[in-house]
């Protein structure tokens, strides 16, 4: 298996036994544009269960058309903020940011 495989089904693996806080507000825009809340778009990839559907995205799955844009997605658990946010990658990159807090 190359190193990609193994990442890939280490991380999936990883989400079949996660739950994430509870997503609070998620935005897109590109630069000079007004931001776009996409919050109930990305809770249908994070899941009911806020473990992504136990699996990952690609950029294109998640932000189909949207290369270059930026984002910000903000979680929320037991009142402590919990965010991440970046530039949408190419459709084939993995979509897989760290938390901040």
């Amino acid at each position: 298996m190359g190193l990609i495989q193994s990442y890939f089904s280490n991380t999936q693996e990883y989400y079949k036994n996660y739950h994430g806080p509870n997503l609070n507000i998620a935005k897109i825009w590109k630069q000079n544009e007004e931001k776009e809340d996409i919050t109930e778009h990305i809770k249908s990839f994070y899941g009911t269960n806020n473990n992504w559907n136990q699996r990952l995205f690609t950029y294109g799955e998640v932000f189909p058309n949207k290369e270059n844009y930026h984002f910000y997605i903000e979680f929320l658990s037991d009142n402590k903020k919990y965010w991440f946010h970046g530039t949408v990658g190419e459709s084939q990159q993995i979509f897989n940011p760290r938390l901040s807090y």
